[in-house]
């Protein structure tokens, strides 16, 4: 019995020390319990704040673009539509073509769409190029596709634009994401080496969605450097941010062409003088048995440009004023013959008939240059005014196929253009400087039969068209053109304001009879009078001697290549020896 309660005795004691050791272990376990809780709570905490986000950016919705769509990026730039949305090439059997509209507006307008005959022509300095629906370029791919009836569905080969294009560009059609990155810009930019593998985010931040990451090794253009990030162009084509410190240092790279940009060229004057040029208005072929009477004061004259071809039809047939006699006489003066085509004397006519049709515009080329070689005539000069906005192409494709004709005739030719401003911008000087030789500025009419009282040709007027023809074309084979008239405002006392066109000869002589007093504005550049005549207020901003030395100084300062007046006939003896570019002493 005592060997029992001592074995008892053992066992509590043996339970007693083993209860007090599992009490000290639990508290320990609950600590360590608590510290791992409190670090996943900070490494979720800290990965939500600091760690790189690894979500990848949805492409589709980045680029705008989804199927056969594809992307055009211009300069690294999205190409973007006014509403924002993406503008969109196409991917078709494997091939790139580029919105036509788009390329005409950004890359380059020399290119025509001759709907009549389903093709586009690009003109060369000796001849058009013709690519016709279906016809392939040099490696079998189509030219151009045609989905529909406007322009707007027109798409151009991309090896068809860069053919005559100063561009270069990098295509990335296997992606699900299509996308072109193209550019005309070769200026100089910067580089960089990628350190370690990183990724390329939408926005500057490690919290930013992945567009794609990049190895050690990979080189990208960098675009903007801020404090620690920096936007660059991948060389897998994307657009995004990424750290400073996965950068090595940036180098400045300057890119090369390889293209040749065809040369234009232009007929000039033999013998190197400005052109100082006279416009001879005939509207009848007696009218040229006056040219002596009429170049009787014409001191320094060089050019006579009569008004010989008339178009009178809607197909581009004309009537001709021609004379050898006149020819003979003008180059026994020592004047070239520039004859004047316009499309106003012959009454109203439709020139979306002729300027539409490929085969009329060059039944038309045809003609005149023919008549001109066999007229012995030395330049041909085109007025074409008030064509509508909608055929402004068309117009300066039938420019540009005479300028070709002229060119392998030897026959100089010049055009007649408005004071540039954007609402007439569809003349399209640069393209006609480019490919004409002499444009011609109308610096008249600057107010006219209908609008507000003012100056027919203010200094303002002529300095804005001498800065804004030069921003297009060489300035050397840019023409003034300086009125010969002015006109006399009447405005009765229902503030009706009406006005007649006179002359300088007569104008003068009317301000003399009428005892006007002028007197120099020098705002406008000209003399100024007015008289009240009854009700009525008569004005006159006149255009003179003084108005007119003002004008020539602008030209030669400008280093223009002539000056050119309307019209012979309306200018009082001595106007001549003012306009005399070539007199290097001066008058």
């Amino acid at each position: 019995m005592a060997r029992e309660l001592k074995s008892l005795r053992k066992r509590q004691r043996s339970r007693k020390k083993s209860s007090g050791g599992s009490g000290k272990l639990l508290p320990f376990i609950a600590v360590i319990i608590m510290l791992l809780t409190v670090s996943v709570a900070g490494l979720y905490f800290y990965d939500k704040k600091y760690a790189p986000s690894r979500e990848q950016a949805d492409k589709t919705e980045y680029f705008g673009v989804s199927g056969d769509d594809v992307a055009l990026f211009l300069n690294d730039a999205q190409a973007l539509k006014e509403d924002g949305t993406a503008v969109k090439a196409k991917c078709i059997n494997g091939g790139l073509f580029i919105p036509y509209e788009w390329v005409m507006s950004e890359l380059n307008r020399r290119y025509y769409w001759a709907k009549d005959i389903n093709s586009i022509l690009y003109t060369l300095p000796e001849e058009t190029v013709k690519y016709g629906l279906g016809d392939t370029l040099k490696d079998g791919s189509t030219a151009f596709i045609c989905m529909g009836d406007s322009t707007e569905s027109l798409y151009l080969n991309i090896k068809l634009v860069a053919e005559y294009t100063d561009i270069s560009y990098k295509s990335f059609l296997e992606d699900e994401t299509k996308r072109v990155f193209i550019s005309n810009d070769w200026g100089e930019y910067k580089s960089a080496d990628i350190k370690r593998k990183e990724a390329v985010r939408l926005l500057g931040g490690v919290k930013s969605k992945v567009l794609t990451n990049l190895e050690a090794g990979e080189k990208v253009k960098v675009l903007e450097t801020l404090e620690k990030w920096s936007r660059v162009v991948t060389e897998n084509g994307y657009i995004g941010w990424l750290r400073n410190s996965h950068l090595t240092e940036a180098e400045k790279v300057t890119p090369e062409s390889s293209f040749k940009a065809p040369e234009y060229r232009h007929i000039i004057r033999n013998d190197g003088s400005k052109v100082v040029l006279g416009f001879h208005q005939i509207t009848l072929t007696e009218a040229n048995a006056y040219l002596e009477d009429m170049t009787e004061d014409a001191t320094g004259m060089n050019v006579v440009a009569p008004t010989w071809f008339v178009l009178t039809g809607d197909d581009g047939s004309f009537t001709c004023y021609w004379t050898q006699d006149y020819v003979d006489k003008a180059h026994a003066k020592g004047y070239q013959v520039w004859a004047t085509v316009n499309n106003f004397d012959g009454g109203d006519i439709d020139e979306s008939v002729f300027l539409t049709s490929t085969a009329l515009r060059g039944k038309l080329v045809e003609n005149l240059v023919a008549t001109a070689v066999a007229g012995g005539i030395d330049g041909l000069n085109i007025d074409f005014e008030l064509i509508p906005e909608r055929l402004g192409r068309d117009y300066v494709q039938f420019m540009k196929e005479l300028a070709v004709a002229c060119r392998k005739a030897g026959i100089i030719l010049s055009v007649d253009c408005y004071v540039p401003y954007s609402y007439n911008s569809y003349y399209d000087i640069e393209q006609l400087g480019e490919n004409i030789d002499y444009v011609i500025i109308m610096c008249y009419d600057e107010h006219y039969a209908g609008s507000e009282a003012g100056s027919v040709a203010s200094i303002g007027y002529l300095n804005h068209a001498i800065s804004e023809t030069q921003k297009m074309m060489d300035p050397e084979r840019v023409i003034i053109a300086v009125p010969f008239y002015t006109r006399v405002w009447v405005t009765d006392q229902e503030n009706k304001t009406t006005s007649d066109a006179m002359g300088i000869k007569a104008a003068l002589q009317w301000v003399e009879e009428n005892g006007v007093q002028l007197s120099w504005n020098s705002e406008v550049g000209q003399n100024y009078g007015e008289i009240q005549d009854g009700d009525k207020l008569k004005r006159v901003w006149m255009e003179d001697e003084r108005s007119l030395k003002l004008k020539l100084d602008v030209i030669k300062e400008n280093g223009c290549g002539g000056v050119a007046a309307w019209k012979l006939g309306q200018e009082p003896a001595g106007l001549w020896s003012i306009l005399d570019l070539n007199n290097v002493s001066g008058s």
